[in-house]
């Protein structure tokens, strides 16, 4: 069996309805026109709905590089909190090593002085769980950056000039950052007379 399809618009022939032929052209006229203003809203659409999408994943982005400095910041902040922290506790160390130092002249202050040396090292070991720890610039080239020269002493041998001679206080550091450079002397060559 053999099916045709009667439609004059699905064949495309001119409508015989009465008239002359010319309204099936208008009729198909305004199909096209209107098949075309809607192809032209549809690209419309799709270019804005691209300009949304870029606008989105550009919005996302700058989110999370926000978020990212924002928590960089944080760290910092913590950071440099921890490290004046620390900084203000280390004067605690200074007069324990200063207790040390001067009970050592004392016979009878040894059992007195055992116990400040554990206090002091287990503060120095609580220091160094946090990341703290002790600068030893002694017997090594002066290094600006990690320590201050508050003094020279006279040398005449060339190996221990511009060496540190002597730690008048300790310094710290917290990872890379020096929290408190350490003080000393430093060697400065002398002629022989």
């Amino acid at each position: 069996m053999k099916v045709e399809d009667k439609r004059h618009w699905a064949r495309g022939e001119p409508d015989d309805g009465g008239g002359n032929g010319e309204g099936g052209t208008a009729e198909q006229e305004a199909l096209n026109e209107e098949l075309e203003a809607m192809r032209q809203r549809a690209q419309a659409a799709e270019r804005k709905l691209q300009d949304v999408q870029g606008a989105f994943v550009a919005a996302r982005a700058d989110l999370e590089a926000t978020r990212e400095r924002l928590l960089r910041d944080v760290d910092r902040k913590v950071e440099l909190r921890f490290g004046s922290l620390v900084a203000d506790l280390l004067e605690a160390v200074d007069d324990l090593d200063r207790a040390l130092e001067h009970g050592a002249t004392i016979d009878a202050a040894a059992p007195f002085l055992q116990g400040v040396a554990l206090a002091r090292d287990g503060f120095l070991g609580a220091l160094a769980k946090a990341g703290v720890t002790r600068i030893d610039p002694l017997n090594q080239p002066y290094d600006p950056n990690l320590a201050e020269a508050v003094g020279v002493l006279p040398v005449t041998d060339r190996e221990r000039h511009d060496a540190v001679l002597q730690v008048v206080r300790s310094g710290y550091a917290l990872g890379d950052r020096i929290i408190r450079p350490a003080r000393v002397l430093v060697g400065r060559l002398v002629p022989e007379p």
